[in-house]
């Protein structure tokens, strides 16, 4: 089953108040990067000794203009009331951040 037609079975309210929520959380996440942004400073290193962490998340690392553009489509979804398109776009983003697996 694809998350299409998994989003078909979803109630238009249901699929309403997730996507609203996922877009709530979504521009809680920008802002904070925004504002993570202008206070980040670099840290002190001991060169000599340093070693980089070579490790990362799975899937990578999700770029502020990704989160940007997924934050739009959802926007759209919800200006538009095509709650299953929100539904879709949200799944899409939690699957990007390792929540659905």
């Amino acid at each position: 089953m694809d998350w299409k037609e998994l989003v078909r079975a979803l109630d238009a309210e249901t699929a309403q108040r997730f996507v609203v929520a996922a877009r709530h959380v979504l521009d809680a996440l920008l802002l904070e990067a925004e504002r993570l942004e202008g206070l980040r400073t670099p840290p002190g290193r001991d060169y000599q000794r340093a070693t980089l962490p070579r490790a990362t998340p799975p899937g990578g690392w999700l770029r502020h203009d990704e989160l940007r553009d997924t934050a739009r489509r959802i926007g759209a979804a919800v200006a538009s009331e095509k709650w299953t398109d929100g539904v879709v776009e949200t799944l899409r983003f939690l699957a990007q951040l390792g929540a659905l697996g």
